[in-house]
């Protein structure tokens, strides 16, 4: 069954809320509000990321145009496809190197008692570094990794490495 839900349709308020966050400075005119009622329907709520994309195609829009609906539904879809390789990548490479990282981990723990910092663990593992703090809560919630919001806590997880 097809989606026939519609966007809810922007009020006024809101479109002038939408304009100020894209930086739009003073009152904008009616005609420029008007212009911007589709894209701001389409946008969802401030805050959530769709929101937040229409926002920077609209402060990066040449003398305030509104960018068409169409142009933010793809740019959309390309930001959805961009996010979901990156999460696969993310999970390959958590997979692959869980075990080297546990091993790198542990090593620094039994050197300098401490842990390594996120970004020594993914310079060790060779991981972009766009991707380390995702690898690392992936390790984390599979039960590989520990860490706190201490500095240098990142820690292999209780009998992920055998002495």
């Amino acid at each position: 069954m097809p989606d026939t839900k519609q966007p809810r349709r922007a009020t006024r308020s809101q479109v002038r809320q939408f304009l100020a966050a894209a930086g739009y400075e003073g009152t904008p005119p009616d005609d420029l509000v008007t212009e911007y009622v589709e894209l701001v329907s389409a946008a969802g709520r401030p805050g959530l990321p769709r929101h937040r994309l229409a926002v920077h195609l609209t402060a990066q829009s040449a003398g305030w145009a509104a960018p068409a609906v169409v142009a933010f539904e793809e740019a959309w879809r390309e930001q959805q496809q961009t996010r979901a390789q990156a999460s696969a990548a993310a999970r390959d490479m958590a997979t692959r190197d869980a075990e080297r990282a546990a091993a790198y981990v542990a090593g620094v723990w039994e050197r300098t008692g401490a842990g390594p910092t996120w970004a020594e663990l993914g310079d060790e593992l060779g991981w972009s570094p766009a991707l380390r703090a995702r690898i690392i809560r992936l390790l984390a919630n599979d039960g590989v990794l520990t860490y706190s919001t201490e500095p240098r806590s990142l820690a292999a997880a209780a009998g992920r490495i055998e002495s």
